[in-house]
């Protein structure tokens, strides 16, 4: 994979290429009962399994990844390394921060940061279920008891 680079007073800028690399389709995994749960993953061709993804859907899986890098390479060229070492270092640690352990984290920080909290995508609606919703109610309360 080639990428673009930019010399900007002597320092690299490296840009996500503009035609990434075909790669093939990873088979989803069995579920709990060694079947696909098609709900969550979709209907499974065969022809999906053998064929690369198009180019486009390439693209369009590693969009954010590519604006983060523009936007990073921009900062480094406008305002000098300490900026995009300063946003990566926050969004790191936006990152790392979670809650008690067997509680799944929101990584509210991390949207916030990253501005996914003003965004309406599909995982807001149709999220995993909660590990609270396998087990009835009365059931918790008489384990807790």
């Amino acid at each position: 994979s080639s990428v673009s680079t930019q010399s900007t007073g002597g320092e690299a800028v490296h840009y996500p290429p503009l035609r990434p690399a075909t790669t093939m389709r990873k088979a989803p995994e069995p579920g709990p009962f060694g079947v696909v749960d098609t709900m969550r993953v979709g209907m499974v061709d065969q022809r999906s399994k053998i064929t690369p993804k198009h180019p486009l859907e390439q693209s369009e899986l590693s969009y954010e990844l590519n604006q983060h890098r523009i936007k990073l390479g921009m900062a480094n060229s406008i305002f000098g390394s300490a900026l995009p070492l300063t946003i990566q270092a926050e969004r790191s640690s936006a990152a790392q921060i979670g809650r008690l352990p067997g509680v799944k984290s929101s990584y509210l920080h991390l949207e916030v940061f990253t501005g996914m909290d003003e965004d309406l995508c599909i995982e807001d609606l149709f999220d995993a279920p909660s590990p609270w919703e396998d087990t009835p109610q009365h059931s918790r309360c008489n384990a807790t008891a």
